[in-house]
């Protein structure tokens, strides 16, 4: 750049720097429509980035839950998961029936109540009816929740065979 012409010495910095650039490159020197174009092929590139992000969400939904059910640490933890459950209805029916014998021993030995239960808040009888009756709540919790995890396509996938379907008071184990 050089100011030996005197009309240039009167230009500006920017109108020397402008003026420079379109002899040397011969293309009008607009940073403003610049930055609007600029600015325009990055919308446009943006808008084309979402774009193939919507169209492909159904496929990456798709192979993240294949991914995420087929998962060798999800597999092996719903399959254990049925096992657990009906060893858990298994431990309650004992529990159950170990209350009942306790209850029926109870009745035997004293069949018209303890007597020394006059002193007590609740005589022993309603309290081993209060413990029986929270074991068979308890039973019946695990079952809602062996049978509702049936019921869901990603863990019964993984469920033995020879587990049953579902449980039930007229299914008392789970083998």
């Amino acid at each position: 750049m050089s100011f030996d012409n005197p009309r240039r010495k009167r230009e500006s910095l920017h109108d020397a720097v402008r003026h420079d650039f379109e002899e040397e490159t011969n293309v009008r020197f607009r940073p403003v429509r610049w930055f609007f174009v600029a600015l325009t092929v990055a919308l446009v590139v943006g808008l084309v980035f979402w774009a193939v992000g919507w169209l492909t969400q159904p496929l990456r939904t798709a192979s993240g839950v294949r991914e995420r059910v087929a998962n060798p640490d999800n597999v092996l933890y719903q399959y254990e998961h049925y096992f657990d459950l009906c060893a858990g209805v298994r431990a309650i029916d004992s529990k159950i029936d170990a209350k009942e014998a306790e209850i029926a021993a109870y009745d035997k030995r004293h069949p018209n109540g303890d007597p020394s239960d006059q002193y007590q808040a609740a005589p022993k009888r309603d309290r081993l009816d209060t413990e029986l009756t929270g074991l068979q709540q308890q039973r019946a919790d695990l079952v809602e929740t062996y049978n509702a995890d049936s019921a869901k396509a990603n863990r019964a996938l993984f469920k033995d065979h020879s587990l049953p379907e579902r449980l039930s008071d007229d299914t008392p184990t789970c083998n």
